[in-house]
């Protein structure tokens, strides 16, 4: 028999009855349906899958069990990994974009890998969300009981009582992307839980808190997206254990040039002023083409996060020396007096200020007669 979808259910985070047509791996849209949702939940329960077939002018449904359903070749339709909806609220270059969205499609493992606040844990979202996939967040770095946070959490009142976390969830949510962020900040026991699950071979965990340790295999099309710090100004970062780093492709986050920063700021703050927006743009290149120096004067560049915020704050009617004495200066440290990394970044910045005439602005003879130099 011709089938017209084959629909596998499964509850999400919520509770919510949702489905997958497994002949298109598309998501199947049952919530304006009370009678569909009333089948699908029927086969879940049952441990079937709902098969839509045609008959006569109408259609007909008919319960299979799992293994009776072998996916025809013909009909299987493979999603091309185009540039095409790529958001355009978001600047990534088009050979990126096409891996993510082919790496979530076929459910693989993949690592941004670039500094803070370029974008890479936003990218993963627009992605899933471009791909209607339901996507799960879990900040790896901010996690304190790693057992209880990736297994679950076990309880005594009226016996024994396990409970499963919402990353046991999320793997056995089909298709689904799961986006681990901030593993380079993760405890080591995290990683050696992970291994297993995001092992090609194995994409299993065993629940060994739970009575008669059952073993939890990871959904079909689950694709585990990360993001990592690397760098010696991230102090909190570890240094990635290499067996857990090749269970991913890795691909570094864009750091975006002057022009794409200033197209980026105008895409999400057309009613920006434009002299701002290069005023922004050019103290982050300037800043950015010091930090490549060999003998560098500062430590770090200006995140496309902090850009943004400083945009928001413009048209909030913040005046760039508010802006910059807010979220810029407190960035780099004032160790050092007159050659701290404080008073360059006070120095470039005070070039873009505009306070009548340049009597008005401080000199680096005006920085050098301070005596307190904690501004």
């Amino acid at each position: 028999m011709e089938y017209k979808q084959v629909l596998r259910g499964y509850y999400d985070t919520e509770k919510k009855v949702k489905a997958i047509d497994l002949l298109t791996d598309q998501p199947y849209f049952i919530e304006d349906r009370p009678d569909m949702k009333q089948r699908i939940e029927r086969a879940i329960n049952f441990k079937q899958l709902l098969a839509v077939y045609q008959r006569g002018t109408r259609n007909g449904f008919k319960y299979i069990e799992q293994n009776e359903f072998n996916q025809p070749t013909e009909q299987k339709v493979i999603k091309q990994t185009t540039t095409m909806d790529k958001p355009d609220n978001f600047i990534i270059s088009d050979l990126k974009w096409k891996y993510l969205v082919r790496c979530i499609n076929k459910g693989k493992n993949l690592m941004f890998v670039g500094p803070a606040g370029t974008g890479k844990t936003q990218v993963v979202f627009e992605a899933a969300k471009t791909l209607d996939k339901p996507i799960f967040y879990f900040n790896l770095g901010s996690t304190q009981d790693v057992r209880s946070a990736i297994i679950g959490n076990t309880y005594f009142k009226d016996g024994t009582y396990f409970e499963e976390s919402a990353f046991i969830t999320a793997i056995k949510t089909p298709n689904t992307v799961v986006l681990l962020d901030e593993i380079s900040r993760a405890n080591p026991e995290a990683w050696n839980i992970l291994m297993p699950i995001l092992d090609a071979r194995i994409r299993k965990i065993r629940l060994d808190e739970k009575e008669n340790s059952p073993t939890i295999n990871v959904a079909d099309g689950v694709s585990f997206i990360s993001t990592a710090n690397i760098g010696f100004e991230y102090t909190a970062a570890r240094m990635l254990d290499r067996a857990l780093v090749d269970r991913f492709s890795v691909i570094e986050m864009d750091i975006l040039d002057k022009e794409q920063e200033m197209k980026l700021l105008a895409m999400k703050y057309p009613e920006l002023d434009p002299k701002v927006n290069e005023a922004f743009c050019d103290i982050s290149f300037r800043i950015r083409m010091e930090c490549e120096r060999n003998d560098s004067k500062l430590s770090s560049v200006l995140s496309t996060r902090t850009l943004i915020e400083a945009a928001e704050m413009a048209i909030d009617g913040f005046a760039i020396d508010e802006i910059a004495e807010l979220i810029i200066y407190p960035q780099y440290s004032d160790d050092g007096g007159t050659d701290s990394e404080r008073i360059y970044i006070r120095q470039l910045v005070q070039k873009y200020i505009q306070k009548g005439n340049k009597e008005n602005l401080f000199t680096d003879n005006d920085f050098r007669t301070l005596e307190n130099y904690d501004i």
